[in-house]
């Protein structure tokens, strides 16, 4: 069965119209005739057609002219236009491919070729109009989606539920309106904490998938209450790592974010090590060793991300120093900047460590380690 469509044919010449109009009706389509250009772009902008046949040579506007009119229009210009002309020169085809056409014909038009050419600006049709249904459902469910989530975060904060979604200060600033995408980011000085849990992929071959779920659930739980008991904001899950930002979204004094972060960091150690004896008196094989990296410095904050998702983020060299202190960290230590251990010096003891090479760094990174902390543990 020959697709049936619904075609334009647009010539000045009254027996060429009806030699077309023929053709085409014998072979199932729809046919609508316009006898200049100007009539031809009223019809396509006021009805809907799969195929245009243009001729080329015609009095007041030619078919280069409807051609242009129709390329340039976006609703219009996914129509194939064949070109039709008595003109058989490659100046005209190039003409005519160059302002967009999908085909050209030469007069006397054999019948076959003409259902062949017409077939073709059919197929092209229908791929724009399957992939338009497309990038329209896509649309719709996107639609349907966002609402949803409104709806949802809608519930979340009349529940109360929100704050367990998000780091509590940061909750606490979206829903007093605080903190917002459209304010921008802005430059503080803060103090950057990454902890990691050595051996986890060693434990993941060991412990069934229940059990891991049920140790690290447990782990990133307690640890997650040390930082949050010191004012610290959790930035990420990085797997079995975390990321603590203190300083920021609530400002801080320089020396009291860093003396949080180092007390946070051996207070996760205790936690840890605590965690790991309970673990282990359930039955479960877990060694829980964490090492921990900390630095100050200069970063920039706000809320990052798409329409899609978006979070509360501090980016910057320091960023990047913390996390290489903490892969450097041997297990069960705390290593530092330089900066971090200069603000909290007299309250920790400490040894220097062997200078880091960082990429993007322009000279070594100074690194110490915080053997403990001075007048007690870091339990909090």
């Amino acid at each position: 069965m020959k697709d049936q469509a619904s075609v334009l044919v647009v010539d000045d010449d009254p027996v060429t119209r009806l030699m077309l109009t023929g053709s085409l009706e014998r072979d199932g389509h729809q046919v609508r005739t316009a006898e200049d250009g100007n009539q031809a772009l009223d019809f396509v902008r006021s009805e809907s057609f799969d195929v245009v046949l243009l001729d080329v040579l015609m009095p007041q506007m030619d078919g280069y002219g409807v051609l242009g009119a129709l390329k340039e229009d976006s609703n219009l210009r996914h129509i194939p236009v064949i070109m039709v002309t008595s003109v058989d020169d490659i100046d005209s085809a190039v003409r005519c491919i160059e302002l967009g056409a999908d085909d050209y014909l030469s007069k006397p038009i054999d019948p076959v070729l003409l259902t062949a050419r017409i077939n073709a600006g059919l197929n092209k049709k229908r791929l724009h109009d399957v992939e338009m249904e497309h990038l329209e459902e896509v649309a719709r469910l996107n639609r349907q989606l966002e609402a949803r989530v409104e709806e949802q975060v809608a519930e979340l904060v009349r529940t109360g539920e929100l704050k367990r979604f998000l780091p509590h200060q940061v909750a606490e600033g979206l829903l007093a309106g605080q903190l917002s995408a459209s304010e921008g980011f802005e430059r503080r000085k803060l103090t950057l904490l990454f902890a990691d849990l050595v051996g986890f992929t060693d434990l993941s071959d060991t412990l069934e998938p229940e059990e891991l779920s049920e140790v690290l659930n447990e782990y990133l739980r307690e640890m997650t209450a040390v930082a949050v008991a010191h004012r610290g904001t959790l930035d990420n899950y990085i797997g079995d790592g975390l990321m603590v930002i203190f300083g920021a979204p609530i400002q801080e004094d320089e020396s009291v974010q860093a003396w949080a972060a180092v007390q946070v960091a051996f207070g996760m150690k205790i936690r840890a090590e605590e965690l790991s004896a309970t673990i282990r008196g359930r039955g479960i094989p877990a060694d829980l060793r964490i090492r921990v990296g900390v630095n100050t410095g200069h970063c920039t904050v706000g809320v990052f991300g798409s329409d899609v998702l978006r979070a509360y983020k501090a980016v910057g060299f320091a960023v990047n120093v913390a996390a290489r202190l903490q892969t450097e960290a041997e297990p069960g230590s705390v290593l530092v900047g330089f900066r971090t251990y200069a603000l909290v010096k007299d309250r920790v003891r400490a040894q220097q460590r062997e200078p880091l090479m960082l990429k993007g760094a322009a000279r070594p990174v100074e690194a110490w380690e915080i053997l403990d902390l001075v007048g007690g543990s870091g339990r909090s």
